[in-house]
């Protein structure tokens, strides 16, 4: 995970899998954008493969607190795995789900 925070909008970018012992680096990101009152974010998950329940559980978590906080969490969904597992656990419908990270920014 890797934090750019020198834009308006902050993007962590990912890679391979986010299993359950990746959530505590996540949820550290996530608490320091929070804490810099960063709440438009982009979760590039493009290649990512793998994406474990606890981190959607804490993506969601971080979307109601960007959303609460007139921001808004986007996430950059290339595999189809991935992507399936979102609509399946109908979090498609909580997200703004983009296939590249310039779509997910140009709205912002």
């Amino acid at each position: 995970m890797e934090p750019a925070t020198d834009r308006p909008v902050a993007i962590l970018a990912f890679s391979g899998a986010i299993r359950p012992h990746d959530v505590y680096e996540l949820e550290d990101n996530l608490a320091a954008l929070a804490n810099k009152g960063t709440f438009k974010v982009i979760a590039d998950l493009g290649r990512v493969q793998h994406l474990s329940s606890s981190a959607l559980g804490v993506l969601a978590r971080f979307s109601e607190l960007c959303r609460t906080n007139n921001g808004e969490l986007r996430l950059v969904v290339a595999e189809a795995g991935v992507l399936n597992l979102l609509q399946v656990t109908m979090l498609d419908k909580v997200f703004e789900i983009y296939a590249s990270l310039e779509e997910a920014e140009e709205d912002f």
